[in-house]
């Protein structure tokens, strides 16, 4: 397949390592995804009746397209691919990528709007959601797990504090790190340096050397993320309303 764009590419890519090796799923994550708990494995979130897993991010109403779990068969394989044929079909306005991408490869009946700003992307987005409805599972083929639910989340919604409940954090962009910027995020960490030679081994753990001011409670983490959730609602319920002015 000849895609074009990297963000498309990438989900080519996996379908080719599906094909190429004997793991029974692979965890695909962007590259600024990082583990901040170690004591949690991906395993708890495989569930074997389906054959994708996907998220809801917290703070919209996106399908990610940044990290999912993929099992190694013909359905995901060929899902990836036509995920990937994507970056032929997009607009030439504003469109969100891979991340809009999926949005409507998941509403298969539903077109691209014309997007002009970041605004009308939400409203688009908002619309796709709806007609997903509120359905999170398709056995055989795949889930949605809901806010809050999933092996990921951004690590600016709670400035980078974490509890026992997290495991991977993303947005650990060395450009955002302590800057002054939208999605700005401090290190939880006293060191970003680790010894791989004790991978695998007892000592790994030690590699995650904890700041302890940003080690926080479960509910104190869920509390925090509950608001974003609930605003986040309340904007997709303002973008659903919008949708009628673009037909």
């Amino acid at each position: 397949m000849n895609v074009l764009q990297f963000m498309f590419a990438r989900h080519c890519v996996t379908a080719l390592k599906l094909s190429e090796e004997q793991a029974q799923w692979i965890l695909f994550v962007d590259a600024d995804m990082a583990v901040i708990n170690p004591n949690r494995l991906i395993e708890e979130w495989i569930d074997e009746d389906v054959n994708i897993i996907f998220y809801n991010r917290i703070f919209n109403y996106e399908i990610a397209a940044g990290s999912y779990l993929v099992k190694n068969t013909n359905y995901s394989r060929n899902f990836l691919q036509l995920w990937a044929s994507y970056d032929r079909k997009l607009p030439n306005s504003l469109h969100g990528t891979d991340n809009g991408a999926i949005q409507v490869l998941l509403s298969t009946f539903f077109n691209f709007l014309k997007y002009q700003k970041t605004q009308d992307l939400y409203v688009y987005e908002a619309c796709a959601r709806s007609i997903l409805g509120q359905r999170s599972k398709w056995p055989g083929q795949l889930s949605i797990l809901p806010k809050g639910a999933s092996w990921v989340r951004d690590t600016w919604l709670t400035n980078s504090m974490w509890s026992q409940r997290d495991f991977i954090l993303h947005g650990w962009q060395l450009r955002k790190l302590d800057a002054v910027t939208s999605a700005s995020w401090p290190s939880p960490l006293t060191t970003h340096e680790f010894n791989l030679s004790t991978c695998g081994s007892e000592k790994a753990g030690h590699n995650w050397q904890y700041k302890d001011t940003f080690m926080r409670s479960d509910e104190e983490i869920q509390a925090q993320l509950k608001q974003v959730i609930d605003y986040s609602y309340r904007m997709y319920l303002n973008d659903l309303g919008k949708v009628d002015s673009y037909t």
